[in-house]
């Protein structure tokens, strides 16, 4: 059986869950990933994996857009203009199952503007992916066939079944790295490294991170934030802070994900408590688990269940007491090796993908005309 999995962009972000996700289903089907590219080219950290194919649909030449999504199920990523609606006219045209992902509240961002922003958003109506459209398409969730969501939050307002963004705990295993070596290579070996990794947006915390390591001042901490986009305007004004404490690092390749993660000695991930990040997990939580690292987070989503025995949970913009957390958790070394250790193993037990194969195979055998007869 083929799957057709529609990301409604190649360029950008939102294609890590479809690469996730076809990494795992490429394991007893035939599984291509298709979509508009609305950068230069496929999004750098996926760009060099041979092991997922990927076909660019144009935007607007529909006969052509649908005789290119030719699998037996389409599985679209995200209620978006370049993915769900596609996948909706192939679905009423061919009759071809459909199933929706959704990994984001993709109307909570659209909230976190200004309403002047949702405005002109809307103006740009040759954007299928505005505010009018993703709308549009919220109401239309009821015509997929089945439905695979990330958190709790979703599961809640759309229906589903939960499908987190998992690791394989074969790759993300700390074992594999030399951590000194690594270390040493950037400068950073006698330092109190926290790292954050993954796209940098206002929504995720960074300010408050910042704030709470200047509460501390101590000298020997290294905040290195891997992943960035140095002309996102978010970043620049990051770097015009003028911070000598943080490293702006570009952004890597999934395989050397772990290779960062394993100089690192503590993981914050200082969520807000926004409309954009209630219906969001952060998939950088489950690298660092299955890294085996201690991790702060804010009480946010289903992060305090994620974390729950294995990690510190915060309240969202409490900066004194997430530096007293930080200070913790560098003065007890002990403590923050048994974190994550039990972070590990947790990921291992529910967020691995030997996890999560037999949950995901399970819906998509149901259209496998093969397993059927």
């Amino acid at each position: 059986m083929k799957i057709s999995i529609l990301s409604f962009d190649l360029s950008h972000n939102c294609l890590g869950r479809a690469h996730l996700l076809a990494k795992v289903l490429s394991k007893k089907y035939d599984v291509e990933i298709l979509g508009p590219k609305f950068g230069k080219g496929i999004w750098e950290p996926v760009k060099n994996d041979n092991s997922i194919k990927y076909t660019t649909l144009p935007i607007i030449n529909i006969p052509n857009i649908f005789k290119k999504i030719d699998g037996d199920v389409i599985y679209a990523i995200k209620p978006k203009g370049t993915s769900f609606s596609y996948g909706l006219i192939k679905k009423f045209i061919s009759q071809t199952p459909l199933i929706l992902d959704i990994d984001d509240w993709e109307l909570g961002f659209f909230l976190d503007y200004k309403k002047l922003g949702i405005i002109k958003d809307c103006v740009t109506f040759w954007n299928f992916n505005n505010f009018f459209y993703t709308f549009l398409l919220e109401k239309l969730i009821k015509f997929a066939d089945n439905i695979t969501v990330s958190s709790s939050f979703l599961q809640k307002k759309f229906g589903g079944v939960i499908i987190p963004h998992v690791r394989d705990t074969d790759f993300f295993n700390p074992q594999n790295y030399d951590r000194n070596k690594l270390r040493e290579k950037f400068g950073i070996q006698n330092k109190k490294v926290i790292m954050f990794f993954g796209t940098i947006r206002k929504h995720k915390g960074i300010d408050d991170l910042i704030s709470a390591i200047d509460f501390l001042k101590d000298k020997n901490i290294v905040l290195m934030l891997v992943g960035v986009d140095k002309k996102d305007h978010y970043v620049r004004e990051l770097e015009n802070l003028n911070k000598k404490y943080i490293k702006f690092i570009s952004q890597q390749p999934f395989e050397k994900i772990p290779e960062f993660l394993s100089m690192a000695d503590l993981v914050v991930l200082p969520q807000k408590n926004s409309h954009s990040a209630r219906g969001q997990v952060p998939a950088k939580v489950f690298d660092a688990m299955a890294m085996g690292k201690p991790i702060i987070s804010t009480n946010i989503s289903d992060l305090p269940k994620i974390l729950k025995n294995c990690g510190i949970i915060i309240k969202c913009g409490d900066v004194k007491y997430l530096a007293n957390k930080i200070r913790y958790i560098f003065d007890n070394p002990k403590i923050a090796r048994e974190l994550g250790g039990k972070a590990r193993r947790k990921c291992i037990k529910e967020y691995s993908f030997k996890a999560i194969e037999p949950k995901l195979f399970k819906i998509f055998g149901e259209y496998d005309l093969k397993s059927i007869k």
